[in-house]
């Protein structure tokens, strides 16, 4: 019986039952999407369900693609999972679970992340199952036993991973770490396994600078968690407001190692973040354009927050033309400028431990970004990406005697500063304060 034919039979006994039922949707089999079963989902009582067969699977040398898929035992099934803990049965008929591995409980209980048989054959049949491994592992907090670590080290099995499994299925899986509950654990054992590259692949095309050492994710991911996440804040205004925004810092961290680097395409220069989010992970154009514009404020965000802390008091026109420069993610860029600033500063700490890292360890450093964000509240500029000009385009050349061209933007430029700077000055006020400005640039 096949998953859709059974999921049927469950919903017609609920009805007896007087249960609610959810729609059923079933999911075709593809092979070419590495989609091998039929599989049907549904909700009962809340819980996201798939129903698919047993089955049992035969590879050829060379495919993560089984050459052959047919019905098969339970044991069959079991030895086919990723891990030991994800090939566990309940029987419905006896209320009893079934662990045909004889290491799924033994494994669950002492916390580990084990493959049902020999890790290297189980890689290589599909090369995929490593990051499952690792996914898992940092879902529930469980260690990878050391012999699945070393297959997953070997480099046939990163060859493999790196030339047989899509670059779709391998964002798939990147994305569901960074969004699990231990996301550092995630990228921390990408480092260990040695696998940053094959995900994070580098393009041939660098023109200019030098791809940190991938430690360097780690060790950022690790401070967003000690800074930003919900459960550690070092303090509030630097806090991810969001399960939203706390992914884009991970992702963010996750890829600092590119900071700074140049590829060239068609004689044009591109940050190479964006060709790695683009083609290694196959994240999508909100993602890209959003960790290029984290890191592009990130040099400016810094040297602002280092003249408001020696200075006092940064201009609010200053603070308010970088705001409307990053747009929505000015806050977000903030946090991320204060994270790189705390690892240029402060490498050797144990930032793969958050949990140990003194509690007043970098306080001068963040607070300095604190207070950039404290001042843009108190200055009423934090939405001032959304404001409009006073004056438009052609009403400005007019008042200056030019015509509209390039030089009308330098007048828009001029006139957010004069608004960011004059709170309760009206249009009046303004033409006059661009026309006194344009008289003095022709002296």
């Amino acid at each position: 019986m096949m998953g859709y034919e059974f999921a049927t039979y469950v919903n017609k006994y609920l009805e007896m039952k007087g249960v609610p039922t959810r729609a059923i949707a079933k999911i075709d089999s593809n092979p070419e999407k590495s989609k091998h079963l039929e599989t049907a989902t549904t909700k009962l009582f809340d819980q996201e369900i798939d129903f698919c067969n047993l089955r049992k699977e035969v590879y050829e040398e060379g495919s993560r693609i089984p050459t052959k898929i047919t019905f098969g035992t339970p044991e069959e099934d079991a030895y086919r999972r990723d891990t030991t803990i994800n090939s566990l049965f309940y029987n419905v008929n006896t209320n009893l679970v079934e662990d045909y591995t004889k290491q799924g409980i033994p494994d669950l209980i002492s916390g580990l992340i084990r493959t049902p048989l020999e890790p290297f054959e189980t890689f290589f049949d599909d090369p995929l199952r490593v990051l499952r491994c690792i996914r898992f592992a940092s879902r529930f907090n469980f260690q990878l036993v050391p012999e699945l670590c070393d297959a997953a080290k070997n480099p046939e099995i990163k060859d493999a991973l790196m030339h047989k499994i899509s670059r779709e299925r391998i964002g798939i899986e990147y994305e569901k770490m960074i969004t699990g509950p231990h996301p550092l654990l995630s990228v921390r054992l990408i480092h260990d396994l040695e696998l940053y590259s094959v995900i994070m692949s580098p393009p041939s095309n660098i023109k200019s600078g030098t791809i940190s050492d991938d430690y360097t994710a780690v060790k950022a991911v690790g401070i967003v968690d000690w800074l930003c996440l919900q459960n550690r804040p070092r303090i509030e205004s630097l806090k991810a407001v969001t399960k939203q925004e706390q992914r884009t810092l991970i992702l963010a961290a996750s890829t600092i190692p590119f900071l700074g680097v140049i590829s060239e395409i068609k004689r044009k220069d591109i940050p190479t973040v964006q060709l790695v989010l683009r083609d290694s992970i196959k994240t999508n154009n909100a993602d890209i354009n959003t960790v290029s514009t984290l890191f592009t404020g990130m040099s400016s965000l810094k040297a602002l927050a280092e003249k408001n802390a020696m200075e006092g008091n940064v201009p609010r026109s200053e603070l308010g033309m970088l705001i409307r420069n990053l747009g929505a993610l000015w806050s977000t860029a903030i946090k991320l400028a204060a994270v790189k600033d705390i690892l240029d500063a402060f490498p050797d700490s144990p930032w793969t431990r958050p949990g140990e890292v003194d509690e007043n360890l970098a306080k001068e450093i963040y607070m300095k970004y604190d207070a950039l964000i404290e001042a843009a509240h108190q200055y009423g500029i934090a939405d001032c990406y959304t404001w409009k000009h006073l004056v438009d385009g052609k009403r400005s050349a007019q008042i200056v005697g030019i015509k509209p061209g390039p030089q009308v933007s330098e007048l828009l430029k001029y006139q957010m500063m004069w608004i960011l700077d004059h709170p309760k000055g009206t249009k009046e006020d303004c033409e006059e304060a661009i026309r006194a400005f344009w008289n003095t640039k022709q002296q």
